[in-house]
């Protein structure tokens, strides 16, 4: 699995007191969790990032955005954030307070039926 483990371990920094996260391997990066979504993770390319629709149209006209897609499929509702957008604190900072204030906002995905 390649992705940045420094930028994994940068969002958790931000991620620290905040309450309900957890992590998993996903998009062939590893990610945060919230009420069952993901939300924020690092993938090879950066930072992916989840959001509400009209946030992502705005971010997607920022020159360090762009879609995410992963195996050839666009993931709705995520963007990817290029590291030269997240060289400090601060502006790393605010795509994590972003993701984890929508991912608060979703609904816990109903679980599957057992069979």
């Amino acid at each position: 699995m390649a992705y940045d483990e420094r930028l994994f371990e940068r969002v958790k920094d931000v991620l620290e007191r905040k309450p309900g996260w957890t992590e998993k391997n996903l998009y062939g990066g590893r990610v945060y969790v919230l009420n069952g979504h993901a939300f924020i993770g690092a993938v090879d390319d950066g930072l992916i990032a989840l959001c509400d629709e009209e946030s992502r149209k705005k971010h997607l006209e920022l020159k360090h955005c762009s879609a995410f897609t992963h195996a050839g499929k666009a993931q709705p509702g995520w963007v990817l954030v290029s590291m030269e957008a997240l060289k400090t604190a601060k502006q790393l900072s605010r795509w994590v307070e972003a993701s984890f204030t929508h991912a608060q906002t979703l609904k816990a995905p109903a679980k599957a039926r057992k069979k």
